[in-house]
Order: C-alpha cells, then sequence, then structure tokens
C-alpha cells in the first residue's frame, strides 16, 4: 500500500553530531544530545536513527517540539522501517527516542545555528554522567533559548532608588512564615548589620538591570579582611537561570580566583536572607549554579513551621534552665550543667510569630526527655507571649529529635543548605 503521508525520506548529506551519556542508565533528565544541522526533520532524523540504532537498537518511534521545526512528518521510511513521529510539546529544546512503549531516551537539542564551542559545551554538560540539569537550564547559561539573549543587560553598585526592586526579588524567594524583608533588614544587610560578620570586610551589593533599566537580580558579597577567602552571602534572581548564573560569575570574579568561596554560609542574622543558608528544594536553580560552579554543599538548618500552638505532656522532674539573651532578644533553654546535651534559643515574637532556634545534642549525649522537656518550656513562653505561629530551626542530628517535632506539631518545610568552593580559578 502505498505511503501518502510522506515519501521515502532522503538521505541526510551530513552525519549526525551525537554525544550520549556512557552508560546510558538513564539516571538524570537527559541522555545525552544532538547537534542538528537545519530544522529540516526529512534531512536530519535519518542520520540521527541511524547513529541510535548502532548503540541503542532498533528506534520505532521520535517525540519532539513541534514548534522548533519547519515542518513534522507523521513518520518517516528509513532504512525499510516505519519510524513515527509525534509531538512533546510539554519538552521543548528535546527529542524523545523510543524503542517501544515507554523505554525511551531524552536528549538535548541544541540550535542548528549555534557556535561550535557553545554547541559541543551543552552537548558536554548534557551527556556527562552524573547530570541533573534539564535542558533548558543548560541552553541558558550560553544564551541558546528564545529571548534569553544578555544583550543590553549590566551589573551596577546598588543604589537607593533599587530598594523597592530589590524587596520584591527578596520576597519572591521568601519560604513560607517568613516575614517579608524590610526596609531597614534590607538596611542592615547592605551595611553588614547591627553586629557586622566577623572577619569580613564591608558587604558589597550588586544589581543586574535588563535592557529597561529594571533590577532583575541582585547578589551581596564580601571578601575576609585577610583576602584570603570570600562570602558570596545572599542573592536572588526569581530562580531564572541566567539571571542566577550571571550573578554568580559576577560575585567571584569580585571575590577574585584562586581563593575559596563559601556562599550562604555566614552567621545567620538579620538580612533578608536569615537565616543564611539556602533552602534546596525551592531554589533548585541556585543550587545548580552553584554546583556547576565548583561549590560542594553542606546540610546547614532544617526549616519547620507550625501555624498552631500545641500543648505538650509536662516534664516529670525538669531539669532545664532559661537564661535571658540580648543576642536575639529571648532565652536560651539549656540543661543545667550540660554544654553537650541539645539547646534551644527562643526569640521574642515580632506579632504572633516566634522563631526557634534547635541546636542537637553532642554525639552520644541524645536524651528524649530532656528535648521534650526543651519545647514544652519554649511552648510555655510562647504561650504567655501570645504567639500562634512558631518557625523553628533545627541543627544538628534529627534523631530523636525528629519524631518528637511531629508530635509538637511541625512540619518540615525545607533543607537548608550552605556552600563551599575550595581554591578553584573560576
Amino acid at each position: 500500500m502505498p505511503n501518502r503521508h510522506s515519501p521515502a525520506a532522503p538521505v541526510a548529506l551530513q552525519p549526525a553530531r551525537v554525544f550520549l551519556e556512557p552508560t546510558l542508565t538513564r539516571d538524570g533528565p537527559l541522555d545525552g544530545a544532538w547537534w542538528p544541522h537545519s530544522r529540516d526533520l526529512r534531512r536530519e532524523l535519518p542520520a540521527l536513527v541511524r547513529v541510535l540504532q548502532d548503540r541503542l537498537g532498533p528506534v520505532l518511534r521520535i517525540g519532539l517540539d513541534t514548534a522548533t521545526w519547519d515542518d513534522v512528518p507523521a513518520h518517516l521510511l528509513i532504512d525499510g522501517c516505519f519510524v513515527r513521529v509525534s509531538g512533546l510539546s510539554s519538552t521543548p529544546n528535546t527529542i524523545r527516542v523510543m524503542r517501544g512503549g515507554q523505554d525511551g531516551f531524552m536528549l538535548l537539542v541544541v540550535p542548528p545555528h549555534t557556535a561550535g564551542p557553545l554547541a559541543a559545551a551543552a552537548m558536554r554538560t548534557a551527556a556527562s554522567t552524573g547530570n541533573t540539569l534539564s535542558a533548558d537550564e543548560i541552553l541558558a547559561p550560553f544564551h541558546l533559548l528564545p529571548g534569553s539573549s544578555a544583550a543590553g543587560r549590566r551589573i551596577r553598585r546598588y543604589q537607593e532608588s533599587d530598594s523597592a526592586a530589590v524587596l520584591a526579588l527578596v520576597d519572591a524567594d521568601r519560604l513560607p512564615g517568613r516575614p517579608a524583608c524590610t526596609p531597614q533588614l534590607l538596611d542592615d544587610a547592605l551595611s553588614g548589620g547591627p553586629d557586622p560578620r566577623s572577619g569580613l570586610e564591608r558587604p558589597r551589593t550588586d544589581v543586574l538591570l535588563d535592557p529597561d533599566g529594571q533590577a532583575i537580580g541582585v547578589v551581596s558579597y564580601a571578601a575576609h579582611r585577610d583576602r584570603g577567602s570570600g562570602h558570596i552571602l545572599w542573592l536572588h534572581g526569581r530562580e531564572t537561570l541566567d539571571v542566577v548564573e550571571a550573578l554568580v560569575r559576577h560575585a567571584l570574579r569580585g571575590l577574585g580566583d584562586g581563593v575559596p568561596v563559601h556562599a550562604f554560609a555566614a552567621d545567620p542574622g538579620p538580612g533578608p536572607a536569615a537565616p543564611a543558608a539556602l533552602p534546596a528544594a525551592r531554589r533548585p536553580v541556585t543550587r545548580k549554579v552553584l554546583e556547576h560552579a565548583g561549590f560542594v554543599a553542606r546540610n546547614s538548618w532544617r526549616y519547620l513551621r507550625r501555624t498552631a500552638p500545641c500543648a505538650l505532656r509536662a516534664p516529670a522532674s525538669p531539669v532545664v534552665e532559661a537564661v535571658a539573651t540580648s543576642t536575639p532578644p529571648g532565652w536560651w533553654l539549656k540543661a543545667r550543667d550540660d554544654d553537650a546535651a541539645a539547646e534551644l534559643v527562643v526569640q521574642e515574637p515580632i506579632g504572633c510569630l516566634c522563631v526557634l532556634w534547635w541546636f542537637g545534642a553532642a554525639g552520644g549525649h541524645a536524651d528524649e526527655e530532656l528535648e521534650r522537656e526543651l519545647l514544652f518550656h519554649a511552648d510555655a513562653l510562647l504561650r504567655e507571649q501570645a504567639a500562634s505561629e512558631t518557625i523553628l530551626y533545627a541543627a544538628g542530628d534529627p534523631e530523636p529529635s525528629w519524631a518528637l517535632f511531629d508530635v509538637a506539631g511541625f512540619t518540615q518545610i525545607d533543607n537548608l543548605l550552605s556552600f563551599t568552593r575550595p581554591n578553584a580559578t573560576g
């Protein structure tokens, strides 16, 4: 029966440019990359299929983003075999090659007219073992996505007129339960805070402007006074990949090549990113950009929230003492005469919101009854202060405290990370 949809596809005039992930275990979002010579599928697909069949076996179906190509045939006849072609409009900049059913391999598609060095770099990233970046996340830093050109953007020092735009950027990344950043908190962060971070020079804060002069990103960073290391203190860019990438690159350049750099690792303070650590789940783009730049993540805090008070069982034999603190204003709850046991800092509520800082016990010193009593005393203080919502930052080993946090009504919102990049040239 004749093929009424399309004639046999002509042989491609140029060989397919394909990189495949060596193990083909399909553990990541991509299994490799393809750099076609044109947007003509009838010319490009035959060479691609032939290369892939040598590695993967018979290819039966192709799924792709139809908007990317000049014409999408329903099927192609390649070497005497029909290959079905269909749309996958929800996954732009990719092509899915299927051997049968759901047995598919996802490849990044690099735009045909990309410069050779940029295309090769994007393909190597997509085909690298352990890659966790999506197609858009790989293409955006090279400005290969439609509308992602950095032309007209510039970075300059923060000015007072940027305050409203920067506060909006900070608020866009705010964790549930965190109060909005105020102009006073922003001013404190810009100056280094009422209690300047020990050993750091005055922070430098710069904003990234779009071609219209609007602030689309902000980064604050500071070097140690001995110039032996530096800190990226906080940054915000609405989790837009090329914006975050530009901010990180700018900060690293400002801190100087060849020195260790820490990111989101300064002591918790009153600034817009308090605590300084990065919410891993809610800011995945920033995390990936940092790791791609050579940073290594480590756990810092766990962020939990409770929106209703919870009455815990009163302890049988009180062993906790409360000591008033001024930094932060509130109370320090700890076991009497045991500096290795768990402890809890209760900040004075702001309105109906209270913040708790939980420090787990040193190794071998965990005491479930003590931990229960710490939370009992904290709740008693909160009731006296009429606090109705609580944020808890927990550090240290979560066992056995984790079950207790559940009983006390807390829900984990995110895991907070800090980062370090050892000596390296950016």
